[in-house]
């Protein structure tokens, strides 16, 4: 007798284990069911999901014929005081607790287990997040001893073990769910995007990317990939974890199909650990249009095409009809979006990619082409 406790503490364990090492609604529901006996001997048991009402029934995983459920959900479970007393008191409860035995014996959820061979019934309640998810049912014949005190503090136990694996699963498929969602969204983009931590291994790239010259990784990191886009991908996560950089671009040329292309990373949060690059069409890929303009709007486009002639602020404004300071404003989004600093730092990304060559440094009423804004 005296190893009787740590049999059963040792007999939870397993349990509790066996749900851990569970992710998904159906690998709980599979653990549960192959466990449970070890810590409550039952002739049968039943797993049922509710939808917040005990009478509403999602779906059931038991060990017992199907003729009993069918009997159970005709007659059984709207007069069943085991159930009712488990959920309206939200903790488990056995048949010969609940009520007097003649109560027992004339209920409709006794019928359905006699029919089935069964005598005894215990229930207890599953909470997700504070709301009833479900019941854990058991039955013995009558052969078999009434549910004891031991049995309905295993039944508590269980439960709550219950209930910490199904919310757990809950969030991994949501998770899931979401990442599916995302990953398919961001496999119809036309933009070339890839994911890698700092150390340049890759955590996702969408179909354009493994589409794209200089990129369709295979391997882990893309550091050990030829192709100058991965150098530059590389090159990127190492500014960003030496240097403490939050972006990088660069204006670079696939050796073998000689494509030009814009390569611009962004450092996500610092608790992420990550970077998204994303692969823009060059120049001379774009019909004559300035690099990197998938990101900017036309007007932006616009203005960046006027500074790369070499105008003044002034200039612009005219040629534009818009005010000085609207130029300026548009300026600064164009500086933040394209990772550059100043006028002169846009020119010679406009100038890299082979669009054209500063008209001049200075234009005549004095706006040097390098001040800032």
């Amino acid at each position: 007798m005296g190893s009787f406790p740590s049999i059963v503490q040792s007999s939870r364990y397993r349990f509790a284990a066996a749900l851990q090492s569970a992710l998904s609604l159906e690998e709980v529901a599979i653990a549960f069911l192959g466990s449970v006996a070890d810590v409550i001997p039952a002739g049968g048991v039943g797993l049922y999901q509710l939808n917040g009402d005990p009478n509403a029934v999602v779906g059931i995983r038991a060990t017992v014929e199907s003729d009993f459920l069918d009997d159970y959900e005709s007659y059984g479970r709207h007069d069943d005081p085991v159930l009712d007393f488990a959920v309206t008191h939200r903790r488990p409860i056995d048949s010969s607790r609940v009520v007097a035995s003649d109560r027992w014996r004339s209920c409709g959820a006794h019928s359905a287990l006699a029919a089935a061979g069964y005598f005894h019934s215990m229930e207890a309640p599953v909470f997700v997040s504070g709301s009833l998810f479900g019941t854990i049912n058991f039955a013995r014949t009558p052969e078999q001893p009434a549910f004891s005190e031991d049995d309905l503090v295993s039944a508590r136990i269980t439960a709550e073990q219950l209930g910490l694996a199904t919310e757990r699963a809950l969030r991994f498929e949501r998770t899931g769910r979401r990442a599916s969602m995302l990953e398919h969204v961001l496999n119809r983009m036309p933009q070339a995007i890839v994911v890698t931590d700092l150390e340049a291994r890759v955590l996702f790239q969408n179909r354009a990317a493994c589409d794209s010259p200089g990129v369709g990784v295979t391997a882990s990191a893309v550091a050990d990939q030829p192709g100058v886009v991965n150098e530059t991908i590389a090159e990127a996560m190492e500014e960003f974890r030496v240097r403490g950089k939050r972006a990088h671009t660069r204006s670079v040329r696939d050796r073998k199909s000689g494509r030009q292309i814009i390569v611009k990373s962004y450092r996500l949060s610092d608790q992420h650990n990550a970077a998204v690059t994303m692969l823009f069409n060059g120049a001379e890929e774009q019909g004559g249009k300035l690099p990197v303009w998938d990101v900017l709007s036309p007007r932006e486009q616009s203005i960046a095409e006027l500074v790369s002639q070499g105008l003044s602020t002034k200039q612009i404004a005219e040629q534009a009809f818009i005010s000085e300071n609207t130029v300026k404003q548009h300026l600064k989004r164009v500086f933040a979006k394209t990772d550059v600093r100043n006028r002169a730092e846009l020119v010679q990304l406009i100038w890299a990619a082979g669009h054209r060559k500063p008209a001049a440094d200075h234009d005549s009423d004095g706006d040097a082409g390098s001040r800032l804004l």
